[in-house]
């Protein structure tokens, strides 16, 4: 991908450019009109003092809503909203700083796996609309007649068994929050860089939500263990590893927890790109360490029969989305994080 390859070598960038992004502003009179709305939300919210209180109070009341949303038969129309209250709730009524940062963080995973779970309440429907196929054939082609998966599982290992590899790769694609563990070392060390690269972050995670809706994918693992695609193959490598860990036998049936038709495309992928994108921008050999860390997770959700390489490629090319659109979402986020304060 020519475009991830020239954001890997991109060059440092000055500490205001890291801070705020590119200068991609508004005109001057869309300005006016941004800033004009944030000063109205301003006043008004000084003319209610009780708002804070009234922001935190609907964090629990929409988390618990949420998560009875199947007892009480709550249409996903009306929870995909609600799903966003958390995180402006948390931006309300929780004091500039800090411990905003991690609540709002917290809200806005939460609100992730919301947007990653909520397809798969209504599975029938789902089922009618889930690729199986079409991956498969994608890989197929990008494997020279044979999906990458299926080819790195007969090389590497002897089915049924839990080898060393095994047990790497599986801590390679558990190590998902190490996106996270770098903003929270901004936090602690360098909380002015904090805003932009959260929002980056966020965008790549949510970015991926809507392929959830409209583009269900059964992962390597499912179609191979359930339909028998590639010939039953691929194997769950990751779960054998678990439950070796646990001396236990792992069910025959695979586990239907969360969504596992939320596979297309690679969440894990696309938060560890546009990390990798934003630690070249302070130099050279962090931006290769990131690159490395995104090559080691490619290969370990693929290698593992979690995702197919067409999900691979969609995570990196949402990670660029998000680095090529930001001068344009900036000044927006902005207009609405003055309101909010």
């Amino acid at each position: 991908m020519p475009v991830v390859w020239q954001a890997a070598v991109m060059s440092t960038r000055p500490s205001t450019y890291r801070r705020r992004g590119p200068d991609g502003l508004p005109s001057s009179s869309l300005q006016r009109l941004l800033d004009g709305a944030s000063d109205a939300v301003n006043r008004r919210l000084r003319a209610h003092r009780g708002w804070s209180v009234v922001a935190a109070a609907s964090v629990p009341v929409a988390v618990g809503l949420i998560a009875a949303r199947r007892r009480i038969g709550m249409h996903p129309a009306l929870t995909l909203p609600l799903g966003c209250v958390p995180p402006l709730g948390c931006a309300l009524a929780v004091p500039k700083g800090r411990r905003r940062y991690v609540a709002v963080a917290a809200a806005y995973m939460h609100l992730f796996k919301l947007g990653w779970e909520l397809p798969y309440d209504e599975p029938e429907e789902l089922r009618r609309r889930l690729w199986i196929d079409e991956p498969i054939r994608f890989d197929t082609v990008v494997g020279f007649g044979v999906p990458p998966g299926v080819r790195l599982q007969r090389a590497l290992r002897t089915r049924g068994e839990v080898t060393a590899l095994d047990r790497a790769v599986t801590v390679v694609y558990g190590s998902w929050f190490l996106p996270h563990v770098l903003l929270a070392y901004l936090l602690v060390r360098h909380q002015e860089y904090m805003p932009r690269a959260g929002a980056r972050l966020s965008a790549a995670y949510h970015l991926t939500c809507p392929f959830y809706f409209l583009a269900p994918e059964a992962p390597p693992w499912w179609a191979s263990e359930k339909e028998g695609r590639m010939d039953g193959e691929i194997e769950r490598v990751a779960r054998l590893v678990v439950y070796d860990l646990l001396k236990r036998q792992p069910p025959k049936e695979g586990s239907s927890q969360g969504n596992p038709w939320g596979a297309m495309p690679s969440d894990h992928i696309s938060s560890a790109a546009i990390t990798a994108m934003g630690l070249a921008e302070v130099s050279p050999l962090y931006g290769a360490i990131g690159w490395t860390y995104v090559a080691a997770a490619a290969f370990a959700i693929v290698y593992l029969g979690e995702h197919y390489v067409a999900d691979v490629v969609v995570g990196l090319l949402i990670a660029e989305a998000v680095r090529r659109a930001e001068p344009l979402a900036a000044p927006f986020v902005r207009a609405v994080a003055r309101a909010v304060e």
